[in-house]
């Protein structure tokens, strides 16, 4: 497979936010260590296919609708017991860009099925006002 089939991770504010405030629900320096490796692992996996068997299309709120060659997944993760260790990620699949934009992580401890509606179409639609994925973005800006 060459680099131009590869996709790029550009995260955007909520995501980085999510991640952190999920980083600190580890009580040791290790298991945070562990959980952000296994987290970058996972990322680093969508680079390559953006549509694991664990992930699945997930509906959009309601009054919002994304372009044509944009898609909404939630991938479905078992990194620990219990309700915390399972994690959800929420993402956007620029087919045409060959991004991803991660959106959200989170556990099932915090929000059993998925954050309120009205906060995921805010981080959506703050996604597209960031320029999180902007029509020139460049590898300085993408973090993987």
């Amino acid at each position: 497979m060459t680099g131009s089939n590869l996709f790029l991770i550009k995260k955007n504010t909520n995501f980085e936010n999510s991640f952190k405030k999920l980083v600190k629900t580890y009580k040791s320096k290790s298991e945070k260590q562990k959980f952000t490796q296994d987290i970058s692992i996972y990322l680093n996996k969508l680079i390559i296919d953006p549509y694991p068997p664990q992930a699945r299309a997930e509906p959009l709120p309601k009054g919002l609708e994304l372009p044509d060659e944009c898609q909404f997944y939630k991938l479905l993760l078992t990194i620990g017991k219990g309700t915390s260790g399972k994690i959800r990620l929420m993402y956007l699949v620029y087919e045409m860009k060959r991004v991803i934009n991660p959106l959200w992580i989170y556990n099932h401890q915090q929000f059993e099925k998925r954050p309120p509606d009205r906060d995921i179409k805010d981080v959506i639609q703050e996604t597209f006002e960031e320029k999180s994925i902007d029509r020139e973005t460049t590898k300085n800006e993408i973090v993987a």
